[in-house]
Parts: C-alpha cells; sequence; structure tokens
C-alpha cells in the first residue's frame, strides 16, 4: 500500500541498526504500526512483536502480517459456500487461482475478485462517479462493496475464522489501494482517471510470516498499549513526524477496514471525510510531539528504544536527543542516519514548495532500563 512514512525499502537500515547496537531477537513493542512493514520484518527475525496504532486498518495489517502465522485452509468455507464450491470444478478457475499461486488461499482470492457479482454498496455510493466523486471507477467500486460485503458474511457466519478474515481483508485494502484514482493519498481524487485506476481490481493476499508465537496486534494510543504490554526488550518509535493527520489522508482505507454493516459513517465535503469518529494523533501536533514522546517514554517497560524520525519533523534534533538522554540508563545516545528520496504527492506550485528531494531519516537508539 502507498503510504507516508512506510519504512520497507529502510529494512535494512532498521535491522542493520539493530544489529549494530547488539540488540538480540526477544520481545518488541511496534508502537505505530501503520502498514506493519517494521512488525513484519521483526517477526521475522525472531522477534515476539506487539504491534500497536490508532488506525483500524493498519489493525489489519497487523493481523495478517504479524499475528497471523499459517495460511488458512477454508474447509469450513468449501463447505458453506456452495458458488465456491462450483467454482471449484471448473478448469477455468483451477488455472486462474493456480496463476496467483499454490493453495486454498489463491482459490478464494480468485474467487472473490473474478467469480462473485459485483454490488452496489457504501464505496459505490460514496466514493465512485455514481457517488459524486472519483477515488474508484464505478466498476472497481462495486467490486470492492461485493467483495467487503462476502468477508464481513462469511466471518459473521463462522464460515471463515479471524486470520483468514484479517488476511483476506488486507489483500482487499492493498487492492483497492493499487486501483485507487489519487496521486498516493486520499486526501483527494484525481478528476481524470489514472491508468492505474482503469485496471480491474484483484486480490494478491500475502501469506503469513511463520515466526516467534504470540505476537499481538492492539488498536489504541501507543502510551496506552506500552503501559499495558510491561516489559519488553524493544520499543520502536515511528511516529508521524509532521502536520499531516492520517486519519484524513487515508479515511477511505479505514472506512473499508471498519466496515459499515453495523454503523453506517455520515460522510461530508468534496472527499467525503467522516464527520465524526476520526482518530487524531497529538503527534501531528507541533506542540504536543515532544510531550507525547516524553509520554510514551515514561511508560514503556522497555529495555531499549529505537525511534525513527525525520530531518523536518516537529521535534527539532537536539530536543529530541536531549529527552532521550534524560529517559536512558546512562545518558548515551547513539544516531545513525540515511539518506533518501523524498516521497511527493504532488508537484511545487505557488502554494506549496517542498524544501529538497532528498531527506535524512534518523534512528536513535538509547537504552531505557
Amino acid at each position: 500500500m502507498r503510504y507516508l512514512g512506510n519504512k520497507t525499502r529502510l529494512l535494512p537500515f532498521i535491522t542493520g541498526a539493530l544489529e549494530r547496537a547488539g540488540i538480540a531477537a526477544g520481545s518488541a513493542h511496534d508502537a505505530f504500526a501503520g502498514t506493519a512493514s517494521v512488525g513484519r520484518a521483526l517477526k521475522g527475525a525472531g522477534w515476539r512483536v506487539a504491534s500497536s496504532d490508532l488506525m483500524t486498518y493498519s489493525y489489519v495489517f497487523q493481523r495478517a502480517y504479524v499475528v497471523a502465522q499459517r495460511a488458512p485452509g477454508f474447509a469450513d468455507l468449501r463447505a458453506a459456500e456452495p458458488e465456491l464450491r462450483r467454482a471449484l470444478t471448473s478448469a477455468r478457475f483451477r488455472a486462474a487461482a493456480e496463476s496467483r499461486g499454490v493453495g486454498a488461499l489463491h482459490q478464494v482470492a480468485e474467487f472473490l475478485a473474478r467469480w462473485i457479482e459485483p454490488e452496489s454498496g457504501f464505496v459505490t455510493a460514496h466514493f465512485s462517479p455514481a457517488g459524486g466523486r472519483m477515488y474508484f471507477t464505478e466498476e472497481n467500486a462495486r467490486r470492492i462493496d461485493a467483495v467487503r460485503a462476502r468477508l464481513h458474511r462469511w466471518r459473521e457466519a463462522g464460515s471463515i475464522g479471524d486470520d483468514a478474515y484479517y488476511v483476506l481483508l488486507a489483500a482487499l485494502l492493498e487492492g483497492a489501494d493499487r486501483v485507487a484514482n489519487t496521486a498516493g493519498v486520499y486526501a483527494a481524487f484525481i478528476k481524470s482517471w489514472q491508468a492505474n485506476a482503469k485496471r480491474a481490481l484483484d486480490l494478491l493476499p500475502v501469506p503469513p510470516v511463520r515466526g516467534a508465537s504470540g505476537s499481538t496486534a492492539h488498536l489504541g494510543d501507543a502510551a496506552d498499549v506500552a503501559r499495558a504490554l510491561g516489559a519488553v526488550d524493544l520499543l520502536y518509535v515511528d511516529p508521524p513526524y509532521n502536520s499531516r493527520q492520517y486519519s484524513g489522508y487515508y479515511h477511505v482505507p479505514e472506512i473499508i477496514a471498519r466496515g459499515w454493516f453495523d454503523e453506517v459513517p455520515a460522510l461530508g465535503g468534496k472527499t467525503g471525510l467522516p464527520v465524526r469518529g476520526a482518530s487524531r494523533s497529538a503527534w501531528c501536533d507541533p506542540r504536543r510531539a515532544l510531550p507525547s514522546l516524553e509520554a510514551l517514554l515514561a511508560a514503556t517497560g522497555a529495555k531499549h528504544v529505537l525511534v525513527s524520525y525525520n530531518s523536518e519533523g516537529h521535534i527539532a534534533e537536539g530536543a529530541l536527543r536531549r529527552t532521550l538522554e534524560e529517559a536512558s540508563v546512562d545518558g548515551r545516545v547513539r544516531r545513525f542516519a540515511r539518506s533518501y528520496p523524498r516521497y511527493r504527492s504532488d508537484r511545487d506550485s505557488a502554494r506549496r514548495r517542498y524544501r529538497d528531494d532528498a531527506l535524512r531519516e534518523l534512528l536513535y537508539h538509547a537504552r531505557l532500563r
């Protein structure tokens, strides 16, 4: 998923910093999980991971990529879903499913992506031209609606378990993002159809990573989760760096993740933002970011902290370093730095001009206890 602050390309930098700091695999709290790329990498490297985030779509990714241990088998679903059983008898269906990969997960993905009837629902009514917005073509919106409704019905009926539900829902979020008519965030849609938006929605589920058992996912404030977790070996902190609230930049994936079956969201404005219930982070406020870091460090029971930050973040480097020094057991803070290309959601203009084409990703390590 296209995501501000995604650390996928920086994973070797992060894991390398852990090695250079001499921190062996143990238990970790990934406090701002986002798309769960860091938590997934830590789990694959032998860590037991507790991940957390304020956003529901992040919780979906955490459950799919950090908590789930093995690809689901779907025996109960085959028994309960006559449409799927009929599809499995088709040679064309089997060939299409096998082109995705071997196993029941890819069969169910093919069934959802290509074999169920599209239906008009919440996404079609609010995020397609049928609702006056161009986030998705009407055909893709109807497919998103059909898949989301089918996953909800399967889970409510007990035809699929939690792991299967979250793995498939994560695939839907990723698939919808690939055909979203945006510049990478959902703060606005493009007024003409981009090439990616014209492609058909597809589901490409990612099989779970086998790793240390006992990894957990948490939907909530980082400090609250840290306090509840107690002692861990590592606290990894990758908070928002600027004033962009993720609840506003990713409201469409958030709505798809939450669903609209128990409570229909009320939307407003040109972009369809929810008028209530949005999760807002104090880290996006320049006055509250540093106190939020101090509160998190006071709440955690971690032996080590590794903080990812950005050279243009709200917290100045001197203040960040002093805060970590005061929290550390020996007053020492080690910094690792790496430059990388800036993510641009738009071009320079009279109203907005980027400072530079490159940013520095900064990693700070301190031993807390």
